[in-house]
């Protein structure tokens, strides 16, 4: 080769190897923006710790912590399992029984949900293993059959989050898919692709003590059910709604009933299924509710099968027949704008958008996200509140109860047992108890209730019992002129005893919350708003469930039910005639409780639109469907600003101070545990940090909060985990030598499941558990305990949230959150507020009133902070009526804030659509980080997604940083409270930025050696060219 082709060849050479490094070195920025992504996949870190002991787990070993794991998923299975049938005694069967699974859910259960809050450790016992592990003898030929059909790939199915699952299989329980498609096999698929013969029943003989159905529906984060045809294909599938049972199920259960004399059904589903059929079928011995038990729940099931204890869970919700019959029912999933022409906002920094929700949950082109909404008709009239407050009037003749709107299968009528199965907190036990209701006092200055109760176990065997106490308040005239709804019967608190032997009795005392029983008046107050007591008698009463509470307070007052009179306390409150304004009129820290949420309500943009469901007359408010919505009227502009998340509009209206930050000399660790957030200090802190950075970080919170250098702050990883943190022991760096080091904590039952245990003391345990994890593995913060409630069964995430009750999903939250605080971890507790389904989530409208929203969802969250100090909290996707959650400075602000006194840190949730998710609304709200999983980002960063976030329009508006930087000061006080404290983080190179570093290093080194080559080559041939003309 000559001198000159070789030039050219080593100058392509250093070419190369030169856009190689520059590549390279591009791909650090991006890698660096993806770091907590990054290593979170990998299983590496970019940091490590170093920690001091101001806050030390209480379990003493790895070893330790995982036994912990294993015994508390095993007791929330053993008392979270609800034994909802038991004829005959059917239950318990003999330890050596010999069982035979039928159904893919026996081989292949739901133990977790399917995005999420999968159960993904390797040490998760199955139902199979489980059983055999608890005594039983298993049919081997069905277990071989579902573990063949089980291993059968869809080659078809298109996969929506690849991600998380790269094989679809054909027959194992359904992924989520809208309409539903139940995938049990036939029993000709048995033969044909699960290697059965045809005389597979015969090995049913030998394994005939009992055959064991198993009934499962999956949930799922970004997924719904719909009732009716939106919902499944009731020809092909033979159930007109999906959480019915379809046509393979039934021939399961027929085989069943046709080989066996003793038939169990296990419902393994986050949703409440339709079971009107199997309560009623004779040949169907016992059912039992198994929710999503986690990886050890399973152990507890076994348990209660071979009678090592006895089941004492209770329901959650309410089991209906018809659950497309529900008022909520009526008005859910994808209800969209005809005409959104007019929701624009010509002056907005985002330009011109659409309102559509593009993409899914993943986010898509940039858009206001405002053209789907749900009126929320029913009211207060969810779950139980609904079907026994009706059962309740028509009981006494009011209220047109009977009428056949709402009436399932074409009733002329409406009948209460032709609508519920199950009714709220039932639960059968193997034994039998007797309680008695011994005492109740109201303490109106002190705003509780207590009641003192006995219960005796009057049976046989061990075993533990629920004592639930309900209130029916009065319901006067001046309610219906002012429009205030009440509920007949409501849940005020719950109290579990230990395990009584036969014979044993146990005190129980119960407090509640006067705030918990009080209803909202938005006329109080002269306008104003707030609780208000009515004056009258209060029915207090202990019962077995809502809908045997609603019968004794029907015997009490001389109805005739079937109750037990003897169960009920009847204590005046006031004078009857006379409203009680002023007892609840401030909330616990002092501050004046009002109307915050007026336009949630539809009504309040377009009057007389909706009208909301009424006891004073059922059948004539049972909700229509609201799918005819149309934008305008005197309120338009105001509608139109909130629709397009316009809620700030940035000014400029003052110079901002210390724009690059006032040195103070303070770092985050000077203040670590100082609770007064009034001290000046923290505002000394806060203004050290420049304000490019200030905006950085909160609009790039990311999956971590990174270190900001003015004041060293740690990094602090975020968690999102309805079982657990999802990592593993040593996901963060630390104990990566330890024998357990690869354990995967995210191992607990579903919210659900918790909530059926009806056990304060289960729910403080997790927390506590949650606290010992987050010290092992170096994780402070998570997003769980999530209280939103189940307002409709059709849901896909109701098994993340605990019921349709807000006192049961409020007990279970605070004591979750206070358990793992006692170790300085944050359970902040999601979505705040009204994540009342996932279609269209990311920026639908859920209208309601504020009675609705005070008495529901926010009576589940507020004691959570109120009382348990929550440092955290996640909002909702969506809006409050029109407004986005993260803009709703009544919400956020004003209630939250304000009256409940939170101090802590705020995250949205993902951040998949910056014509949604506005900086500026964000901030204006009091969000503290916004959630886009990136990290160490800069205010560049920012723009590439708000082009306008520029320094000097930020300088420009002094509003907007103070707000900021009150965000700001809220977050770094949490962690300065919180286990956080106790590190100090420290910068380490993870393998992949080596390779990376290598590979960068190797590209110039590249260049180097060819770019030397070259001007030697070079050299040489200009001192040949020389040479030649010389000679010549």
């Amino acid at each position: 080769m000559g001198i000159e082709q070789k030039q050219v060849t080593r100058r392509g050479a250093v070419a190369l190897a030169l856009s190689a490094g520059l590549g390279l070195t591009g791909a650090h920025g991006v890698a660096d923006s993806w770091r907590g992504t990054i290593d979170s996949a990998l299983g590496t870190t970019s940091t490590e710790q170093t920690a001091d002991d101001k806050f030390t787990p209480s379990i003493a070993s790895t070893d330790d912590l995982v036994k912990a794991h294993e015994d508390l998923g095993r007791r929330v299975g053993q008392e979270g399992t609800v034994l909802m049938k038991n004829e005959g005694q059917a239950l318990p069967l003999a330890k050596g029984a010999k069982v035979t699974l039928l159904g893919m859910g026996s081989m292949y259960p739901f133990l977790g949900g399917k995005m999420g809050s999968s159960i993904t450790t390797e040490d998760a016992v199955d139902l199979v293993s489980a059983l055999e592990q608890g005594g039983f003898d298993i049919n081997p030929t069905m277990t071989s059959i579902y573990e063949t059909l089980g291993a059968v790939e869809d080659t078809t199915a298109v996969n929506p989050t690849p991600w998380m699952q790269s094989v679809a299989y054909k027959y194992r329980p359904a992924g989520f898919a809208t309409p539903y498609v139940p995938n049990e096999p036939s029993f000709d698929t048995y033969v044909s692709e699960g290697g059965a013969s045809e005389d597979f029943a015969s090995s049913f003989a030998e394994y005939g003590d009992a055959a064991i159905v198993v009934l499962s529906r999956p949930g799922s984060e970004g997924s719904d059910y719909y009732p009716g045809a939106a919902g499944i294909d009731a020809e092909t599938y033979g159930t007109k709604n999906p959480l019915g049972i379809c046509t393979n199920e039934r021939a399961l259960i027929q085989l069943a009933e046709e080989n066996f004399d003793k038939v169990i059904v296990m419902v393994n589903s986050g949703s409440t299924m339709e079971l009107g059929d199997l309560k009623d079928d004779p040949k169907i011995a016992a059912i039992l509710n198994i929710g999503f038990p986690g990886a050890y729940g399973t152990l507890g099931i076994a348990d209660i099968l071979n009678g090592t204890v006895s089941p004492s869970g209770c329901l959650a919700d309410t089991y209906a027949v018809d659950t497309a019959m529900a008022p909520s029912s009526q008005n859910f999933g994808s209800i969209k704008i005809a005409d959104t022409s007019m929701v624009t906002w010509p002056d907005s920094l985002m330009g011109a958008m659409g309102t559509d929700i593009a993409g899914g949950f993943l986010g898509g082109e940039n858009s206001t996200a405002s053209a789907y909404y749900v009126v929320e008709a029913e009211g207060i009239y969810t779950g139980y509140k609904y079907y026994e407050t009706r059962y309740y009037d028509s009981v006494t003749g009011a209220g047109n109860a009977t009428g056949a709107a709402g009436a399932s299968n074409g009733a002329s009528s409406w009948n209460y047992d032709d609508e519920v199965v199950y009714p709220f907190g039932y639960g059968l036990s193997y034994t039998t108890f007797q309680q008695t209701l011994d005492d109740v006092q109201v303490n109106t200055d002190e705003k509780t209730v207590t009641a003192k109760v006995t219960v005796t176990n009057t049976g046989s065997v061990a075993g533990k019992h629920v004592a639930q106490l309900y209130v029916s308040v009065p319901y006067t005239d001046y309610d219906k002129k002012a429009g205030v709804e009440k509920s007949a019967i409501q849940l005020i608190g719950v109290a579990k005893t230990d395990e009584l032997k036969p014979g044993d009795d146990q005190q129980l005392t119960i407090t509640a919350d006067l705030y918990d029983m009080a209803s909202w008046d938005s006329s109080a107050k002269g306008g104003k708003g707030g609780w208000i007591l009515d004056g009258g008698d209060y029915c207090f009463v202990l019962a077995e469930d809502a809908h045997d509470a609603v019968n004794s307070v029907l015997a009490a007052q001389g109805n005739g039910a079937t109750g037990d009179a003897s169960l009920v306390s009847i204590k005046p409150i006031g004078s009857e005639g006379t409203v009680d304004e002023s007892t609840l009129a401030k909330s616990k820290n002092g501050t004046e409780i009002a109307n915050q949420l007026a336009d949630a309500d539809v009504n309040y943009y377009q009057p007389g639109y909706a009208t909301p469901l009424s006891r004073s007359d059922w059948n004539g408010t049972f909700p229509r469907t609201y799918d005819d919505l149309t934008i305008g009227g005197d309120k338009q502009e105001e509608w139109v600003r909130n629709l397009c998340c316009e809620e700030y509009q940035i000014t400029k209206n003052g110079e901002v101070a210390d724009v690059n930050g006032a040195p103070a000399g303070l770092t985050l660790s000077s203040l670590a545990g100082d609770d007064n957030i009034d001290d000046a200090q923290w505002d000394k802190l806060v203004d050290e940090i420049p304000v490019d950075t200030l905006f950085a970080k909160i609009i790039k919170g990311g999956s971590q909060s990174d270190v900001i250098p003015e004041i060293e702050n740690p990094v602090v990883y975020q968690n999102d985990g309805p079982n657990g943190f999802g990592t593993t022991l040593a996901g963060r760096g630390l104990h990566t030598d330890d024998v357990n080091a690869n354990y995967v904590l995210n191992t607990m039952a579903n919210e659900t499941t918790i909530a059926s245990t009806f056990s304060e003391d289960i729910a403080k345990s997790w927390g506590e558990l949650l606290g010992n994890d987050g010290l092992w593995s170096g994780n402070y913060l998570l997003w769980g305990a999530a209280a939103n409630l189940h307002r409709c069964p059709y849901n896909g995430r109701n098994f993340e949230y605990y019921s349709e009750d807000p006192v049961l999903s409020s007990l279970m939250s605070a004591r979750t959150v206070e358990g793992a605080l006692e170790y300085g971890i944050i359970i902040g507790p999601k979505h705040f507020a009204f994540n009342d389904q996932e279609t269209k989530r990311a920026g639908v409208a859920p209208y309601m009133t504020e009675q609705k929203a005070r008495e529901g969802e926010l009576r589940a969250f507020r004691a959570s902070f109120e009382d348990a100090g929550a440092l955290g909290i996640m909002t909702a996707f969506g809006r409050v009526g029109a407004t986005p959650v993260n803009g709703s400075w009544g919400l956020l602000r004003n209630i939250l804030r304000g009256e409940w006194g939170f101090k802590g840190l705020m995250s949205t949730d993902m951040v998949n659509n910056p014509g949604y998710f506005r900086p500026e609304t964000c901030i204006y709200g009091g969000v503290t980080m916004m959630a886009d999983f990136s990290t160490d980002e800069t205010l560049t960063d920012v723009q590439e997604s708000w082009p306008y976030m520029t320094h000097d329009l930020i300088a420009s508006d002094a509003t907007l940083v103070e707000y900021a930087r009150q965000n700001m000061k809220y977050q770094l006080y949490a962690f300065a409270q919180s286990a956080a404290q106790n590190i100090k983080t420290v910068r380490v190179t993870p393998w992949w930025e080596m390779a990376l570093n290598g590979a960068t290093v190797a590209g110039y080194g590249l260049a180097a050696v060819f770019g030397a080559l070259y001007v030697r080559d070079a050299v040489k041939g200009a001192h040949d060219a020389t040479e030649a003309k010389e000679e010549n």
